[in-house]
């Protein structure tokens, strides 16, 4: 998990701002109203970055900034979109963001986005991760079978939670379904992804799915 700071918050959106702060319930946040701003602002390394992709001076991917930012002062970039696709999800998730996400999401999920980037895991939300699984399987050979090695790793409540997360399934989800905690999820996940050396939601559902 990462130091205990405020993440960083571009955007020239008043209401965005607002909106961002209410859900993730941030006192005294820093905020910038741009892309330069940004760049002049880095407090340290590693910072947590929520980013309007609307600000009027943001690059293009192909910015050579991009590597400064995201590879040399590792900020852990959470791209968010007004209209988000998938492409430039892929874009943004390659070229190192920590996640990509609607901008006016509603506040339970942005909450669980600021929860899994600040511990250092990445962000994909459940319609762009079943299109990299699909992706992904669509590249392997017809009939390989799907291995359940990982399965046996884990107690049972374990990979019921291991195969909703694996499906794109929300905490919130989870625990509806589970009928837990999101709290209990949050600690199953954890011993998950330990037991089966994985650092995220996607690794997971990689792994699941039987394709690394």
């Amino acid at each position: 998990m990462r130091q205990n700071s405020a993440p960083l918050l571009v955007s020239s959106d008043p209401g965005l701002l607002r909106h961002w702060r209410s859900a993730l319930d941030i006192e005294s946040p820093i905020e910038l109203g741009s892309f330069a701003a940004l760049k002049g602002l880095v407090r340290r390394t590693g910072d947590i970055v929520w980013l309007d992709l609307a600000v009027a001076d943001i690059p293009p991917w192909s910015d050579p900034v991009w590597n400064e930012l995201l590879q040399q002062k590792k900020l852990r970039i959470l791209a968010a979109s007004s209209y988000p696709k998938d492409e430039e999800a892929m874009i943004a998730l390659n070229r190192g963001c920590a996640g990509y996400c609607h901008a006016f999401a509603d506040a339970e999920t942005l909450l669980q986005v600021h929860q899994v980037t600040s511990a250092d895991h990445v962000w994909i939300g459940q319609q762009l991760m079943q299109q990299l699984i699909q992706r992904a399987n669509s590249a392997m050979p017809v009939n390989k079978p799907v291995p359940t090695h990982w399965a046996e790793q884990l107690t049972s409540r374990e990979r019921e939670i291991a195969s909703l997360a694996a499906h794109g399934a929300t905490n919130a989800v989870i625990a509806a379904q589970c009928d837990i905690t999101e709290r209990t999820v949050k600690a199953h996940l954890s011993a998950v992804f330990e037991k089966l050396s994985v650092t995220d939601r996607l690794q997971l559902a990689l792994k699941v799915h039987g394709i690394q």
